[in-house]
């Protein structure tokens, strides 16, 4: 084993368990890449760190991975660390003739086994881009920080001969999916989240989504997405429609009952619209005309409530999105359903600079007896007041006009700079009813939710690629979950334990990208029946997701972590042979 003086040990080590077994296919050139790629990034940007691969299992008609990849005649400044499982110890675990290789466990004993201040557990077909080698070669990570990743997948006829920004440059190029803390989605031509089939736009209506949006969900009659706290929408405003949107939305159980308050944000800069939000409602975006091309951003305030079946936050779910005037727009009514017409309401119908009308709803059985209008100036004080009895009237349905006139009494010296108005935004509610009853719904606010303090949803999708943690938080959490069963869902376990051992989640945003070579066992939710299926043929255990949020909800009950594994976890009772990569390694 390898030794070091403080001043030359690895700031980084990363951590691989494999076999060489051909698992997905063209395994042996996705790892060369791997391999390629970072020692060559380590070179070129002087990060002192090492490679350990945990060889689990190696079948016996092949030849070890050592010997099966090549080297570079110099490895330095990363040295690469190869540590054998055996099959004798592989045969200590249940279920070893249907699982050749206890990839968590395998993870383990890498980590158990680092030298460096931080631990990269990853697989063995990722290549990472500069702006993450960078950002670890300055020394910019941080004990007590779980960094994670949003994972791109790219082709997998990858130039392994290629030097480590040739291969980058080909991943840039290449890219097919990506998985980010909402899903796994398919990449446009231009690089952005292809809309599916189905969606909650139309294909040509001038949107795509962002991150912050799930997938489309067709659980019900109506598609929907939810969002997520945050939710960048990217618009593009086609000739001949109005400067507006036009969105039916619908608030959800982790409202908890109460409403919330939907923002819509320039993403660099303040909140430039804002709405309370009840049930069902159909909102206008009125959007200043002079903008036809952008990104915003919705946030929610409000709601957070955790669920008790699912570890996400659902606080707003959209069925449509639309430019008033265009296709569709014209379903989209400005007025209750009159079925639902039974509470008294006030909607905004339209907006211009000098003129608002409301429609005003006094529902049934009720009449509209009088008006008071109340104008204030910024500081709340009431600067007019006028108020009216209107004659008995069987009328419970009209529109308020309101006329505003404006006149510029300063003076303005002729080489002073004229000021110019700030740019017209208003979310307005146009027509809203009672929603879904989610207290009878597969998705229910936790029991427990008001005492829960620290409740989060992590970015959990693909973190068996791309967790990275200090060696002492590793360590502190005792690794992965040893479960000796299929190994879905453990490296999201490790996710929340961390997070409720006070360990803060930090999620590095593009440019910083972790690029996945694709392969034949791809994971997709379409699988996941499968899986179990084959699972529960060969009698192994599965984690299913009801177990996890089961886990989940007592880790945010407790604000505590859920350690899994004992106090020997990563093999630490067990001599495992070491071989190390020369320094001049064959050609």
């Amino acid at each position: 084993m390898a030794t070091y003086t403080e001043k030359e040990r690895p700031y980084v080590s990363v951590i691989v368990a494999a076999r060489n077994d051909d698992h997905g296919g063209n395994m042996l050139r996705r790892m060369q890449a791997f391999i390629n790629a970072w020692i060559g990034q380590a070179r070129e940007y002087r990060l002192p760190s090492e490679i350990i691969i945990v060889e689990w299992n190696p079948p016996d008609n092949r030849p070890r991975l050592i010997d099966a990849l090549e080297w570079p005649p110099e490895t330095g400044p990363c040295d690469v660390r190869f540590l054998e499982v055996s099959p004798e110890v592989h045969r200590q675990f249940k279920h070893a003739d249907a699982i050749p290789l206890h990839q968590m466990i395998a993870k383990n004993a890498g980590i158990r086994r680092a030298l460096g201040e931080f631990v990269l557990a990853t697989n063995l077909d990722i290549v990472l881009s500069a702006e993450v080698m960078r950002f670890m070669a300055d020394r910019r990570l941080e004990k007590r920080k779980m960094y994670r990743m949003d994972r791109t997948d790219v082709a997998n006829n990858v130039p392994i001969r290629a030097t480590s920004d040739q291969l980058v440059q080909f991943c840039e190029n290449h890219m097919v999916k990506v998985f980010n803390s909402e899903g796994g989605f398919d990449l446009g031509p231009d690089g952005l989240l292809a809309l599916e089939a189905n969606d909650i736009v139309g294909r040509d209506a001038g949107f795509r989504f962002g991150s912050g949006w799930y997938p489309v969900d067709r659980g019900s009659a109506e598609p929907f997405r939810w969002m997520a706290r945050e939710a960048d929408l990217l618009l593009y405003r086609p000739s001949g429609v109005a400067p507006c949107l036009l969105m039916e939305a619908e608030v959800g159980p982790s409202a908890g009952g109460a409403p919330i308050v939907l923002d819509v944000q320039d993403p660099l800069g303040p909140v430039l619209a804002s709405a309370t939000l009840e049930g069902r409602c159909r909102l206008r975006l009125h959007i200043p005309d002079q903008i036809s091309t952008g990104k915003l951003r919705f946030r929610i305030q409000g709601g957070g409530v955790p669920l008790s079946r699912d570890a996400r936050f659902l606080d707003l779910r959209f069925f449509e999105i639309m430019w008033e005037g265009g296709p569709r727009s014209s379903q989209f009514s400005r007025w209750r359903p009159a079925d639902n017409a039974s509470e008294a309401s006030i909607c905004v119908r339209s907006v211009e600079p000098q003129r608002a009308q409301l429609a005003l709803n006094a529902g049934p059985g009720a009449i509209l007896e009088g008006l008071e209008i109340h104008l204030s100036d910024s500081s709340g004080n009431v600067v007019f007041h006028s108020a009216a009895s209107l004659p008995p009237s069987q009328l419970n349905r009209c529109l308020l006009t309101l006329r505003v006139g404006f006149k510029y009494t300063g003076h303005c010296a002729e080489n002073d700079e004229a000021k110019q108005p700030e740019p017209f935004w208003r979310l307005d509610v146009v027509d809203s009813w009672p929603g879904e009853d989610w207290s009878t719904a597969f998705a229910t606010p936790s029991p427990f939710a008001q005492h829960m303090r620290n409740a989060a949803y992590l970015h959990t999708n693909g973190c068996g690629d791309f967790t990275l943690l200090s060696r002492d938080d590793w360590f502190s959490l005792r690794g992965y979950p040893e479960f000796p069963i299929w190994p879905s869902h453990l490296d999201s376990l490790l996710c929340y334990a961390a997070h409720h051992a006070g360990i803060q989640e930090v999620v590095l945003r593009e440019p910083m990208r972790m690029f996945h070579i694709q392969h034949q066992t791809t994971w997709s939710p379409d699988d996941e029946k499968d899986r179990h299926a084959k699972a529960a043929a060969k009698g192994i255990a599965i984690i299913a997701n009801d177990d996890v949020v089961k886990w989940i909800d007592r880790m945010r009950r407790f604000n505590a972590p859920a350690i899994f594994a004992q106090s020997n976890w990563g093999l630490a009772d067990i001599e495992l042979p070491e071989t190390a990569v020369p320094i001049l390694a064959k050609p």
